[in-house]
């Protein structure tokens, strides 16, 4: 593994991370903001099952929401209404009212908080002086930057490109070139991270960009082009 990551390197001046998952800790900072809303609004009146049942039925509905809106079958607005009501309804509890509730403290809380992936702040500080820093997200426009202001790494990154206002999301090959020349870069001389094979890193090998695949969870990618390097923790970066 020691070779590939010297090699890949080679030539690079610009990075583009993924923020969700790679560098902001999603998973981590989703599950504080939920069960604060759960013992604030008491919804253990309202239901039997415990904060920990209602965390992993809203990240299932989360992420199947998530999976739809990449694929346009959904836009934001549905997104927004359907992960909490689903969850709702799926735990036997009455939707109407609470989830709109829920959706908007989420939205106002969870980019608050702080949690980042384990190593990021020590590869960012790493990589500062070495090269150029990007975002390119599909996380929601006004959240992405609040969570790097309150993370405290917003000064670690030249440009930000949200995929609200490239009006594509990754993978399409647009939001990447969008994100290249915002950045002043080429092809040969940037380097794409992030969680996400499909979205991140095919959308960005498609357009001939390098690759890192952080793959914390060591999901088994079938027939994954081979100069594509893979890494299970950030602190392998340096």
């Amino acid at each position: 593994m020691l070779l590939p990551l010297l090699e890949i390197f080679n030539n690079i001046t610009h990075i583009f991370w993924d923020l969700d998952h790679t560098i902001w800790d999603y998973s981590t900072n989703a599950r504080l903001t939920i069960f604060e809303l759960y013992e604030k609004h008491e919804v253990h009146k309202t239901t039997e099952h415990g904060p920990e049942i209602f965390h992993k039925t809203y990240c299932k509905h989360n992420d199947l929401a998530w999976e739809n809106y990449r694929k346009g079958i959904i836009d934001k607005t549905v997104l927004r209404q359907r992960r909490f009501k689903d969850t709702f309804i799926e735990l036997g509890m009455e939707p109407e009212g609470m989830y709109q509730l829920f959706e908007k403290e989420f939205v106002e809380i969870c980019p608050t908080k702080g949690h980042l992936m384990p190593g990021a702040l020590e590869v960012l500080n790493h990589f500062h002086l070495k090269f150029d820093q990007h975002i390119i997200t599909n996380g929601f426009k006004e959240t992405q930057g609040v969570k790097m202001q309150t993370s405290g790494i917003h000064h670690f990154f030249k440009t930000l490109t949200n995929s609200e206002d490239a009006g594509v999301q990754k993978p399409h090959p647009e939001i990447f070139k969008i994100a290249l020349q915002s950045a002043g870069a080429e092809i040969d001389n940037s380097l794409m991270i992030g969680d996400n094979y499909e979205a991140d890193i095919m959308g960005a090998y498609a357009l001939g960009i390098k690759c890192i695949f952080y793959n914390p969870e060591s999901v088994i990618i079938k027939n994954m082009p081979e100069d594509i390097v893979v890494i299970r923790e950030l602190g392998e970066l340096i």
